[in-house]
């Protein structure tokens, strides 16, 4: 298993590996894992979390990390532009020189190493976890190597047309492509998590959608925090993780959603005392801008990245879960908030993650475009329906069933099977 986002890294990258190593284990096989002794701490956050019980580890060095460089390097030549008058929308120095990322430092060594350990401890086959896509290059070459079958696992797509990568250049799309299309030419299953994303990959590669299949990316039962998760005393709707605030396909649902608390404020339904909008992330300070730009920074009360046990906890005692998403993404963030009974208030478009909703979460809502107004008027049918106890019940169970991590792995475990025939 090639992971670059393993413990001691906390990123959300780090946790389907992470289940996927555990389950493995548990239900017989036996997994190795290959993850980065020197991480781009610029990049990446390093923690005190560790590989699961068991779970054979090992580590190998990145010969170079080459964010911090580039984007100095970039400021530089910013500065310089805009004495000119010349505004830099990105770093194009990354678009030149890091093919396929910034993570191909990791590739010398780790196919070294992890030619040992395919030799060494006879491996059966070769999973590769995506991004980074340095990695499949990896995964490629080792497979070349030894001749063992590759998954390869995006939990991310690569070259895509998506809203989150439609400022890349021209010429970059078009190696990201080539790129890509090499990368699923040469792999025995391509595992991505959503059946959108499949379907789109499976347009533009026809001849190969035997190959593709589904994991979604689940919730693992033991990661449930314990204790009381009794509400707070405000009504609290809660996001985390990243905000999106520079995609401009996010625009409207941003709107609609500061827009729709800015009326209740004024309506005076909601304020700092009965009322809070709980982030944590990265985007602390772009969020506090909008909210400022809105007129309800004192609603907001925004902090910084939390470990995944804290930030489960705080989810679990607020009243509504925001969720944006940018399609074909469906995000891990769905699976926490349906798994702890918590309901949501999603502002996206129409698709396999609305459906989900409404298919496990009767007390969640769906908004599908922009109006403030039904934002608004959805907050305060929530806030009404909590006092008078009528929120219902999401389907835990029955989600559970479909989505926990440790039913995905078992089937991930029967794909594998399947396509490759191992033996058991």
């Amino acid at each position: 298993m090639l992971c670059y986002y393993y413990p001691p890294l906390v990123d959300v990258g780090c946790k389907r590996s992470v289940s996927f190593s555990k389950y493995f284990k548990k239900h017989g096989w036996t997994p190795y894992v290959l993850s980065v002794k020197n991480p781009d701490r610029t990049y990446c956050t390093l923690g005190n979390d560790v590989p699961p019980d068991g779970v054979h580890t090992e580590y190998s060095y990145s010969i170079i990390n080459v964010y911090t460089f580039w984007g100095k390097l970039n400021g530089l030549l910013s500065r310089i532009l805009r004495f000119l008058g010349i505004r830099l929308k990105r770093n194009y120095f990354i678009d030149i020189f890091c093919i396929p990322d910034i993570f191909s430092g990791w590739i010398p060594l780790t196919t070294i190493k992890g030619f040992r350990l395919i030799t060494q401890h006879d491996i059966d086959v070769i999973y590769v976890s995506c991004p980074p896509f340095s990695a499949a290059v990896t995964g490629i070459l080792l497979k070349k190597i030894t001749n063992k079958p590759l998954v390869l696992d995006f939990r991310d797509p690569y070259a895509l047309d998506i809203p989150i990568s439609a400022d890349r250049p021209r010429f970059r799309r078009l190696i990201d492509r080539k790129i890509e299309s090499f990368f699923l030419k040469q792999t025995d299953i391509f595992v991505v998590v959503t059946k959108e994303i499949q379907t789109d990959y499976a347009r533009r590669y026809p001849g190969l959608k035997d190959r593709m299949v589904t994991l979604y990316n689940g919730f693992d039962h033991a990661l449930m925090p314990r204790g009381s998760s009794e509400k707070y005393s405000k009504f609290t709707i809660i996001y985390t993780g990243n905000f999106y605030s520079g995609i401009e396909a996010m625009n409207s649902f941003t709107h609609s959603f500061f827009e729709g608390v800015r009326k209740l404020k004024e309506d005076g339904i909601c304020n700092a005392a009965n009322f809070q909008f709980l982030y944590y992330g990265d985007e602390k300070e772009a969020v506090g801008n909008i909210a400022v730009n809105y007129g309800i920074q004192d609603l907001l009360v925004a902090n910084s990245r939390i470990s995944h046990h804290e930030m489960l906890s705080v989810l679990s005692r607020s009243h509504l879960q925001l969720i944006r998403i940018v399609k074909p993404a469906l995000g891990s963030k769905l699976f926490e908030g349906l798994t702890l009974n918590v309901p949501l208030l999603a502002t996206i478009p129409r698709g396999e993650v609305s459906e989900i909703i409404g298919k496990f979460s009767k007390s969640s809502y769906v908004i599908s475009q922009d109006s403030p107004e039904q934002v608004a008027e959805t907050i305060r049918d929530a806030m009404q329906k909590y006092k008078n106890n009528e929120i219902k019940d999401n389907r835990v169970n029955e989600f559970m069933k479909e989505f926990s991590r440790e039913n995905l792995t078992r089937a991930f475990m029967d794909i594998i099977q399947e396509k490759i025939q191992i033996e058991k």
